[in-house]
């Protein structure tokens, strides 16, 4: 040691400039430490023997938990790179690739956990928050929802002139739309006349012996058949002349034939749905045993859907003799359902049951109508897809279309509120 004394006389040693440690000091530090975490890891343990969460225990320094004023912006991650040092932790615990909480030194994979992580108890008390929230006074009460009012009419002031575009850009639309089934009719229109005008110049041009495609096709299947009327042999004189003869003959005859197999084909219809196993929610059988024609419907609509979950609705589902060149009616019987697609009478307005021909109006295609591929089991499966997403755009309740609108909008409730109301009434509840 040098004997040299220091700039302010005192002895200089070659070990002064080294920090002098208090053992004892250090030596109450740790014992203080391993007593912390002995009773933190007994609480852990009383904790999980009791089937709870541990949660750090409060010191007398937290605070009320508040709102977070920062919006949390995850779309700004999206795209980027993040350097993670080789040492980084991989699960939750420590700074990793992810979403990582300083105040509890976890990373999380995914923002939803993140989220939910800073909502939970754990961050809360890490944060130093009770997880308790103040309880607001009237004045605040009142104050805040003037606020939001102010803020409400400020937003619909704003709204007003987008809103006027919208209309104005939307009555653009249905004008266009209006035009082009105008367009349509009109085409149709000129294409019957001018048939009827080919028709009127040909039995002009050559007599009513002229053979018009189409005209004399029942005269022809008929007469393949060798059936005459009322057993006569035919007639060895024009083609026009005898289907004056036959007219009335023929088209009876054509339509007992028809209602034979119409019929025939109803019982074997009729047969495999009630055999079949696969058919969920449908139970149907006939109004009267001498009656094939008419038939009674159960529609029993699943609980997983939206509106009409639960419900029981009847039906009654009328045939054509003309079966299935023709489509069947089909009217809800009461209670009836309250219904964008069904009339207040109970009759169902659906595309698949409308007569297949061209629609004038241009509202619906050719192939959206009924065709003889149809049958009663993809009729009532056509039906049951209809309460479970109702269509608004031509309704036949306007009522419910209205309302329907509105919730979907989530401006009012009463939709939901008269279709459950139709669902109790048809499991006999009210």
């Amino acid at each position: 040691m040098s004997n040299k004394g220091s700039a302010y006389g005192q002895a200089a040693g070659d070990t002064d400039f080294r920090k002098k440690y208090d053992l004892n000091e250090y030596a109450a530090k740790a014992a203080a430490r391993e007593a912390a975490e002995k009773e933190e890891r007994k609480a852990r343990y009383e904790a999980k023997m009791a089937g709870k969460k541990y949660y750090k225990p409060m010191d007398g320094t937290e605070t009320l938990t508040v709102a977070r004023n920062a919006t949390q912006d995850f779309s700004k991650m999206v795209g980027t790179t993040s350097l993670v040092p080789a040492g980084a932790g991989v699960g939750k615990r420590g700074r990793g690739a992810g979403f990582y909480c300083e105040a509890c030194d976890l990373t999380f994979k995914d923002n939803l956990q993140w989220l939910e992580h800073t909502n939970s108890m754990q961050h809360q008390r890490a944060v130093g928050a009770t997880g308790q929230v103040k309880k607001a006074t009237a004045a605040e009460v009142h104050a805040r929802i003037e606020a939001l009012w102010q803020k409400q009419q400020e937003l619909k002031r704003e709204q007003v002139i987008t809103l006027q575009e919208r209309l104005e850009v939307r009555k653009e639309e249905e004008e266009k739309e209006r035009e082009e089934k105008r367009r349509k009719r009109k085409e149709a229109e000129e294409k019957k006349r001018l048939e009827k005008e080919a028709v009127l110049k040909a039995k002009t041009d050559y007599g009513d012996d002229v053979r018009v495609e189409g005209e004399h096709d029942e005269d022809d299947m008929m007469a393949a058949m060798g059936e005459h009327p009322r057993g006569t042999p035919p007639c060895p004189t024009s083609s026009s002349t005898r289907h004056h003869h036959h007219h009335h003959y023929i088209t009876d005859t054509m339509s007992s034939v028809s209602s034979v197999a119409a019929a025939a084909l109803l019982r074997r219809q009729l047969k495999l749905m009630q055999t079949d196993k696969d058919i969920p929610g449908i139970s149907c059988g006939l109004v009267s045993d001498s009656n094939i024609f008419e038939w009674e419907v159960m529609l029993m609509i699943s609980d997983e859907c939206k509106y009409y979950g639960g419900g029981n609705f009847r039906a009654i589902l009328t045939f054509p003799p003309t079966y299935p060149l023709m489509p069947p009616k089909l009217v809800f019987q009461s209670p009836i359902p309250f219904h964008p697609n069904i009339y207040p009478d109970g009759r169902l307005c659906i595309s698949i049951l409308h007569p297949p021909e061209e629609d004038i109006s241009g509202y619906e295609k050719a192939s959206e109508r009924w065709s003889p591929v149809q049958s009663p089991e993809s009729i009532l499966l056509s039906v049951i897809s209809l309460f479970e997403d109702p269509n608004d755009e031509s309704p036949a309740n306007l009522d419910a279309a209205v309302l329907l609108r509105e919730e979907r909008e989530g401006k009012s409730k009463e939709f939901r509120k008269r279709v459950r109301q139709c669902v109790r009434e048809s499991l006999g509840e009210d």
